[in-house]
């Protein structure tokens, strides 16, 4: 991962949110962050209520487009690009933590 792939825009308030379908059950997720890898757009999100199937505080990661207002999520299928987006998210959470630790 190269340096200009390490931006991350993190929404600690979950301001921003979007409803998704699982299993014919929409669920409002909170937009935690958003964040470029290997030349794609990734989101993490929150579902803000409790969802049958997935465990308390389960972040979904999901690669996404944009064009103008509307945004498109894309499911991610493959298993090797979803360890590398994990990974990458999981060490943008600890460098974020971590910056600030060093502030306070």
């Amino acid at each position: 991962m190269n340096n200009d792939d390490k931006k991350l825009f993190l929404d600690e308030e979950m301001e921003d949110t979007i409803t998704l379908v699982l299993d014919d059950t929409e669920v409002e997720c909170g937009i935690i962050a958003s964040f470029p890898l290997d030349n794609k757009d990734y989101v993490a999100l929150l579902p803000l209520h409790e969802v049958e199937g997935l465990s308390e505080d389960e972040i979904l990661l999901y690669g996404y487009t944009r064009e103008g207002d509307q945004f498109d999520l894309i499911e991610i299928l493959d298993d090797d690009e979803f360890d590398r987006v994990a990974d990458a998210f999981d060490e943008m959470l600890d460098e974020a933590a971590f910056n600030e630790m060093e502030e306070n």
